[in-house]
């Protein structure tokens, strides 16, 4: 069972600082606010320990080669089938998000490729072998304009 902690204007202020630079230290932090580092320190564990956040490195997709990423919009044979298939695709280390979904699709599944041929291979040696696809149809996100990084799901 989660945990659910209040957070106050502070956590949001701090929650806010790191996601501009998680680098920056507890003492500039408290300089920022005009609070102790202690202050700042005793407040990111308690959002640390609770997995509100998580300090982590995002790559940058802009850096990459040539970045293709891809929407799978899966359906699924039966509904029974829904929470296997997008269980499955969460395990596949070339898939960086799953979620399940009403309307357009069953379940959404995203990758980063860099090619039509990467794309097309994965899909029909990987994602088709998968039981309980039905079908699979796919958008290509062709340039990036915006993804707020800060706001996600933590899992594990």
């Amino acid at each position: 069972m989660t945990t659910r902690i209040s957070l106050d204007d502070l956590d949001h202020r701090i929650i806010d600082r790191l996601g501009h630079d998680a680098r920056v230290s507890n003492r500039e932090i408290g300089r920022e606010f005009d609070l102790t580092e202690g202050t700042i320190r005793s407040r990111l564990k308690r959002l640390l320990d609770n997995k509100v956040i998580r300090v982590a490195a995002v790559t940058n997709a802009n850096r990459l080669r040539n970045p293709i990423l891809a929407y799978l919009w899966i359906e699924a044979d039966s509904a029974a089938d829904i929470e296997r298939v997008a269980a499955s695709l969460a395990e596949l280390p070339e898939i960086g998000f799953v979620a399940t979904t009403l309307g357009r699709a069953d379940v959404l599944a995203m990758t980063l490729v860099e090619n039509g041929n990467e794309l097309t291979d994965f899909l029909h040696q990987t994602v088709d072998k998968i039981p309980g696809i039905r079908r699979v149809r796919y958008s290509l996100g062709q340039n990036f304009i915006k993804h707020d990084y800060r706001w996600c799901s933590l899992v594990d």
